[in-house]
Order: C-alpha cells, then sequence, then structure tokens
C-alpha cells in the first residue's frame, strides 16, 4: 500500500498497527541456476531494465516452458510428464512487469507473427479444397453412391490458428484455443490481477477455473460438456502459465479455499521479491546488440519450429527425456529430503501442497533448462537436476515466507481491500450503511461489513464518532478514518 495520509491529530500514528506481520526479505534469486544461456539474457535483461531479478527469471523461464513443453516431456515414476510450469510473480504497479514480459515473449510474437503469413495462405488453399469436396461429395451422394465412395474422397484439414499465448483466461477460451488452434500454449497476463480477480474466478467459475488449471498442469484429458454442442475431449495438449499480479490480487488467489483443495496453489512456482525503485538509474544498454538475448531469441524460434502434432485431432508428437542414473541418484535423494520435513513438525509442513510436488518441480525445471541449453538432449544430466534443485529450494523458501504473512485470512484481506476503497473515494469519515451500499463485493451486507470495520477499529484506522452529520444526516454508526495505511 501507499504511505499514510493521516487525518486525525487525535490518534497517534505510532498507535496504528499494521493489518499483517511484515515481510521477511527474499532470498536472492539463484541467477546461476539458470545455466549459461538463459541466466546470460536473464542477466543482461535485469541490467538494461532495472527490474527486479526475480521477476526478470520468471518471465523467461516462463518464455523458455512454453517453447519447451510442446517438444519434450520428462519420464518421471514410468510415466511421461509435461515440462510445462506455472508461475506467479507478485509486484507493485511500476515494477516494469510489461517491459520485462515482452522481452521475453518476443521471439514468440515474431514466431507467431511469421506462422500467420503462412496460415493466411493455408487457409485459402483450404477453402479452395473445401469447395471441391463438398462438390464431389453431392455428386457422390446425388448419384447413388455407397458408403466405399464417400471414405474415398479426402476431406481437407482446417489449418490451426498458430496462436501461442491465450488471452481469455477462462476455462471456454482456454478449451477454443488447445481445441482450434496450437496444442501448446502459454497463459500469460502482465495485469494478473484480471485473471484472479475476473470472470474467470467468479464464484460461479472459480471451481471449473481451477480445476482446468489443474489438468493442464497435470498434462491430463480436458474434456468439456455443453448442451449445445455435446461432449469433446482433448488429448496431448500443453499449457504453461505466467501470471504478474499486485500484492492483494494475488492474496486474493493465495488465500482463496477453492485453490487450496483443489491443489493448484501447489502448482505454481511463485516469487515476491522487493522492488529495485529508487535504484534503477539509467544504463545505457542496448538489447538490439545483446549476444545472449539473441541466444534466447535463436533457441526459442528453433523449438517452436521443432512443434510437431497432428493437424487433424491437434495431438502433439513428444519426446521424452530420460533421467540419467546420476542425476536420479541426485534427484531421489531430494525427493526423500523434502518428503521427511513434511511431518506434524516438519519444516515444510505449512506449505505441504508445493513440497509434495516440489520433487517434480525440480524435475520439469531441470528438463525445461536441458533442452532449452541443448534442444536435441535426450537425457537429464546431473549438472541440470542440481539446478532444478537449486531453483526449486528458492521456492520452498520462498513460500515459506510469503506463508508467514500471506495466511491472514478473509478478514485482513477485505481490509485492506477497504483501505484502499476509502483512500479512492477520499473519504475522511465513514458510517456503516454507506458502507453497505457503496464499499466492494464482499461488504455489501452488515454480517460481511461490520467485522471488517471492527477490525480496522482495533488496529487504529478508524476513530468512532457518535451522531456525526455526514452526506447530510446524523450517523449512529460512524468513524473517522485516521489512515490510508501504516506509517
Amino acid at each position: 500500500m501507499s504511505a499514510a495520509i493521516n487525518f486525525s491529530e487525535s490518534i497517534d500514528p505510532l498507535e496504528i498497527q499494521p493489518l499483517r506481520r511484515r515481510e521477511e526479505p527474499p532470498e536472492e534469486f539463484p541467477l546461476d541456476a539458470l545455466g549459461g544461456k538463459l541466466g546470460a539474457a536473464v542477466k543482461e535483461v535485469q541490467a538494461a531494465v532495472k527490474a527486479p531479478l526475480a521477476l526478470v527469471a520468471q518471465s523467461f523461464l516462463a518464455g523458455a516452458a512454453v517453447a519447451v513443453q510442446g517438444v519434450a516431456n520428462i519420464e518421471l515414476h514410468g510415466k511421461a510428464t509435461p515440462l510445462s510450469a506455472f508461475f506467479l510473480s507478485i509486484a507493485e504497479s511500476g515494477e516494469r512487469k510489461s517491459a520485462v514480459d515482452g522481452i521475453a515473449k518476443a521471439p514468440h510474437l515474431l514466431w507467431q507473427r511469421e506462422a500467420f503469413n503462412q496460415y493466411e495462405t493455408d487457409q485459402k488453399a483450404y477453402k479452395n479444397e473445401e469447395a471441391i469436396y463438398t462438390k464431389e461429395k453431392q455428386a457422390v451422394l446425388g448419384g447413388g453412391g455407397k458408403a466405399k465412395q464417400l471414405e474415398e474422397l479426402q476431406e481437407p484439414t482446417a489449418p490451426r490458428k498458430p496462436l501461442l499465448f491465450c488471452e481469455d483466461p477462462t476455462f471456454e477460451g482456454i478449451y477454443r484455443l488447445l481445441a482450434e488452434g496450437m496444442p501448446s500454449i502459454g497463459l500469460f497476463s502482465d495485469e494478473g490481477g484480471r485473471m484472479l480477480g475476473g470472470h474467470a474466478m467468479t464464484p460461479e467459475n472459480r471451481l471449473k477455473t481451477v480445476a482446468s488449471l489443474s489438468k493442464l498442469w497435470d498434462g491430463a484429458a480436458i474434456d468439456r460438456v455443453r448442451s449445445g454442442d455435446g461432449c469433446s475431449i482433448l488429448y496431448d495438449r500443453r499449457c504453461s502459465v505466467h501470471l504478474m499480479a499486485q500484492p492483494m490480487a494475488a492474496d486474493t488467489f493465495l488465500n482463496d479455499g477453492v485453490s487450496a483443495d483443489q491443489g493448484v496453489l501447489g502448482r505454481f512456482l511463485i516469487a515476491k521479491p522487493e522492488s529495485t525503485k529508487g535504484t534503477r538509474l539509467y544504463a545505457n544498454i542496448d538489447l538490439g546488440k545483446s549476444a545472449s538475448l539473441a541466444a534466447y531469441n535463436a533457441t526459442i524460434t528453433r523449438l517452436l519450429m521443432g512443434l510437431r502434432f497432428d493437424h487433424q485431432t491437434g495431438e502433439l508428437s513428444l519426446t521424452t527425456l530420460k533421467i540419467s542414473p546420476e542425476a536420479f541418484n541426485l534427484w531421489t535423494g531430494y525427493h526423500d529430503h523434502v518428503e521427511v520435513q513434511q511431518t506434524l513438525d516438519g519444516a515444510y509442513r505449512p506449505i505441504s501442497s508445493l513440497a509434495s510436488k516440489a520433487a517434480e518441480h525440480a524435475a520439469r525445471l531441470a528438463g525445461i533448462l536441458q533442452i532449452f541449453d541443448d534442444p536435441a538432449a535426450v537425457a537429464v544430466d546431473a549438472d541440470h537436476i542440481k539446478s532444478g534443485i537449486k531453483l526449486m529450494d528458492f521456492y520452498l523458501s520462498e513460500a515459506l515466507r510469503l506463508k508467514a504473512t500471506a495466511s491472514v485470512g478473509r478478514e485482513v484481506v477485505e481490509a485492506e481491500k477497504l483501505l484502499k476503497w476509502f483512500k479512492e473515494e477520499n473519504l475522511k469519515q465513514i458510517y456503516a450503511t454507506k458502507v453497505y451500499q457503496y464499499a466492494p463485493n464482499g461488504l455489501r451486507t452488515k454480517a460481511q461489513a461490520m467485522p471488517i470495520l471492527r477490525l480496522l477499529e482495533n488496529h487504529g484506522y478508524l476513530l468512532p464518532i457518535d451522531n456525526e452529520v455526514i452526506d447530510g444526516k446524523p450517523r449512529r454508526q460512524a468513524w473517522k478514518i485516521t489512515a490510508y495505511s501504516p506509517e
């Protein structure tokens, strides 16, 4: 939140208590774990843009995942496991999220633009072929032709729209893109709050959205049943996610019971870096001349050009990475190390949803880095498993840090929303019925609003006033707003 604006001299600002405990500073992101190629690009972009390192790293890891997931799986527990990855980056407005995301996605979008040029050509050819097919089919049917003659006709296959990124985060939007477009996509948003607080996460849609995200991470078949067009099912599709959200929007997601119950939170790798505002002195770096960024772009392009799939069914044709014997020994040791720390008094018990998937996350990250470093690789080596483990240790540490302050319950999240509304409306006083009528959703009834107002009063943000005339009428339950946030 922004710095406090105090209106009452009767309240000592020192008496205003934060609604949540102060966060401990995050650990430094392990840049060296990204390897030479990806790490060099992240380092140079961070030096130029001056955004938080973890934010830059998340964007480039997600960019690599979108390209890698469409060409390979990794073998875990005797089965092929996707190399998709879900990331959530939490940062205030002004941390240059859009700039970083744009650089990480640039080679994907360039590939997409060129692919669309070919799509337009293919679409014209398809329409001509479809017209010929329809005419031949009508001729067979009109001449009393048999089923065998119909089977001999070659029905043309419509080209798939080469859209790599989903702009509609609802289940229906994701499903349609995977059904009609590319079978490997990214759900990226530098305004992740639009998804986390938007239509996809309304009470009636939340369960469906969260369940579909979990299925996509798992690589499971996704199905849709609708009264109008029946049921359909999609196999061998891949989706990676990178949401960049401001703290309040992220807190709503992190404290959502449905997300926790469905296990989707354990599928996200979350980072909330410290702000770099105030330290971003101008750096005369021309990224257009960056050899490391050029190498990143070239690798993304090579991987995207290596996508193989059935153009009729959309099912991906994926290779499967093995794990070398040395790497497997390291990985199983890490698996057991994390597992034993999930006992009742274990260090990872508070974040068991993530910890239970930590070994798989580490393997996926290792696989992404392995393929990115060597697109022709057939196995994950020990060095890349070590990198995956090092990255996962960072994410576990970050999860523990955020758990200590983010598990604040609905009341604190709603209280912060109410303080934000006070500030946006430039209010100096407030009364209960005004909150019921005009406050953000979730605070429009007495049962919802009064506990939040009492919480703010107990923490010193509101000072009770009796029978004050506000908005032209005396108000029985009213408060003076002493601050919008703690000093």
